[in-house]
Order: structure tokens, then sequence, then C-alpha cells
């Protein structure tokens, strides 16, 4: 087993290039205790995200209108004038992934010489079709019958009440 540092971090086995500094990890971090919850703040990172969470809340929920209509201005801003980025940077994305399997890099294992993986192929494969599985179910379980409800056949409207009869 390798050595671990104070920090607590194992010091990697075999040959590496370890930057020598002076940081110790969370050295900029503010610790305290709200109840019986110990909190670990990163202070740059927590208060520029929380400023910005906080000043996005407090305008939709002061300005819900005035909100509502810039929200729409940017998406319909952005999806307009970016959609050929958008298809871009996912061709690109999947052309790096493959990119990285068949050079070198795609033979470096994660873990170490004497590292296994935890999930075999079938496993892995099973997993993600899980997840598909049931994020389809989620998504359309609402939005199928939703779709069926607002768009009522033979006429009728939903703001009447009449159901539509097959």
């Amino acid at each position: 087993m390798s050595e671990t540092d104070d920090t607590g971090i194992p010091a990697p086995e075999g040959h590496s290039d370890i930057i020598e500094t002076d940081y110790q990890i969370g050295q900029d971090n503010i610790e305290t205790k709200v109840g019986p919850f110990g909190l670990d703040i990163h202070n740059p990172v927590f208060l520029i995200s929380g400023l910005a969470i906080i000043a996005f809340v407090f305008y939709t929920l002061a300005l819900p209108e005035q909100a509502g209509n810039a929200f729409s201005a940017m998406f319909s801003f952005v999806t307009k004038s970016f959609d050929w980025f958008f298809l871009g940077a996912a061709n690109i994305f999947v052309l790096f992934c493959l990119l990285l399997i068949v050079t070198p890099v795609g033979k470096v294992r994660l873990g170490g010489v004497d590292a296994s993986p935890d999930y075999s192929y079938i496993g892995w494969f099973a997993m993600l079709f899980a997840a598909g599985m049931g994020i389809g179910l989620m998504f359309y379980g609402v939005s199928e019958p939703m779709t069926h409800f607002s768009t009522a056949m033979g006429g009728t409207t939903v703001e009447n009440g009449v159901r539509t009869d097959w």
C-alpha cells in the first residue's frame, strides 16, 4: 500500500510528476457548524454561486411577469442564435470521446495497475438500459397523457371540459 501525507490522500504508486506547492486542500475553506450539521465552505465559489442563485430567485419571485418575459426572450435568442453551436458541440464531444478511445489515452487504467472493474460489460449495459427506460417512463408517463388531454380531437377544447370519445 502507498504512503499517505498529512492530508490523508494516498501517494500515487509508481512514477508521477507531482507539482510541489505549499497549498493544502481546503486551506481557504470556512468551517462552521449550524445545529447538528458541520459545514465546510470554499468561500469564493460558495459566495458567488449563492448570491447568483438568491438574486435569480428574488427577481423571479418579485417580478414574475417581467422575469417570464425576460427568460422567454433569452431562451428564444439563445435557441435561434446558437442552435448551430448546440448541434456542433454535441457532435464534437462524441468525436472527441471516440478519439480518446482509439488513441493510447484509451488504454490508461484508472485506479492503478492492479485495478479491476466493479461491474462487467453486461452489468454496465443493463444499468444504462435501465436508466434510459426509467427516464423515458418518468418523462413520457406525464407528458404523453397531458399532450393527449391538451390536444383533444373532434372539435372539443380543454376549456369546455368535454372529453373526446374515441
